[in-house]
This record gives structure tokens, sequence and C-alpha cells, in this order.
């Protein structure tokens, strides 16, 4: 295995050297997928409220407790909140 290869280790995407792009681009691509899920649903507006909460959101706090996030990415990041919670 190369330092460079992604790996998964207790919940985290990273390289052998410390590179944790890959933990930010799952947070990532959960919460789009998860707000898609939620954007045409048949859903009251609590409940799809609860899943973007546990399924989208869950994923981040865990990862931004440990890994630093630059402001344009938690930008982004509540950029797609705001969009998934307008959705629900």
């Amino acid at each position: 295995m190369n330092l460079d290869d992604v790996c998964r280790y207790l919940r985290y995407w990273g390289t052998g050297n410390g590179y944790m792009r890959a933990t930010k681009e799952v947070v990532r691509q959960k919460i789009i997928t998860t707000r898609d899920l939620i954007k045409c649903h048949p859903l009251t507006p609590k409940l799809a409220t609860e899943l973007f909460t546990s399924k989208g959101m869950g994923v981040f706090p865990f990862s931004a407790a440990f890994i630093e996030w630059s402001e344009s990415e938690l930008n982004d990041v509540k950029r797609l909140c705001v969009q998934a919670y307008k959705y629900a």
C-alpha cells in the first residue's frame, strides 16, 4: 500500500501521510445524498428535518472535532444544509 492510497481507519478516510481530504469528501457526499433524498419525499416537514439531521449532518460533528476545515469548506457545508432544510 502506498502512502497516498486512501483507506478507512476509525471512521476516518485518509492517506498514510495524514491527508484527510477524503474524509471531507465523504462528509460532503453524505450531506448531498441525504439532501437529494428529501427533495421529493412523502414525509412531513418534521420527519424530513429529523432524517436530514441524523443521516446528513450526523457525520459532520465527528469529523469537525478532529479534522481542520477551511472557511470555504464550512461555507459549502452550510450552503448544502440550508438547501436541505428548505427542501424539508
